[in-house]
C-alpha cells in the first residue's frame, strides 16, 4: 500500500512541475506582435481587388519601396507586380516562404515580375531586397503587414 501511494505522489509531483508556461522570450515576442497589429491599424489596405485577387504594385528603386507599407488581410490571395526602377533588386518578405518564388532571382531594371501568394497568418514582417543593389541595401525595408 505504502508503494502505491509513494508512486502516486510521485507521479502528482511530476506531473505539477511540468506545467507548461511561457518563457519571457515567447512573451516578449507575443507583445510585439500584438504591439505591430495595433501600430499599423490606421494604414489602407494596398493595391486593388481585380477578380477575387489584391493586386498591388511594388516599386523597387535604390534604397526603398514604393509603398514603403503594403498592408492585406489574412486569407487574401496576393499579386505582386514588383518592378525594378534602377539596378536589378530581389523581393523578400522575411520569415515567409513563397511557394515557387526565389528570393535570389533579381529582376533587371524596368523589368516586372509576378509573385503570387496567400496571406495566411496575421502579423507584421519585413519587406526587403534579397540581392545587393549599393551601399544602402542594408536600410532598403518597408514593412508587409497582414489584418485578421
Amino acid at each position: 500500500m505504502k508503494k502505491i501511494i509513494f508512486v502516486v505522489f510521485v507521479i502528482f509531483l511530476v506531473s505539477s512541475c511540468t506545467t507548461v508556461s511561457e518563457d519571457n522570450d515567447t512573451i516578449k515576442a507575443k507583445k510585439l506582435i500584438d504591439y505591430n497589429k495595433m501600430k499599423f491599424d490606421s494604414l489602407p489596405l494596398s493595391g486593388k481587388v481585380v477578380d477575387g485577387v489584391r493586386e498591388i504594385e511594388v516599386k523597387a528603386f535604390q534604397f526603398n519601396w514604393e509603398p514603403e507599407n503594403i498592408v492585406v488581410r489574412k486569407g487574401e490571395k496576393l499579386r505582386f507586380i514588383v518592378e525594378s526602377i534602377d539596378v536589378p533588386h530581389g523581393f523578400e518578405l522575411e520569415g515567409i516562404s513563397i511557394p515557387g518564388h526565389d528570393t535570389d532571382e533579381l529582376i533587371a531594371p524596368g523589368r516586372k515580375k509576378i509573385i503570387e501568394y496567400t496571406a495566411e497568418d496575421s502579423g507584421a514582417w519585413d519587406l526587403v531586397c534579397s540581392g545587393y543593389c549599393g551601399t544602402g541595401h542594408g536600410v532598403m525595408k518597408g514593412m508587409f503587414i497582414v489584418r485578421e
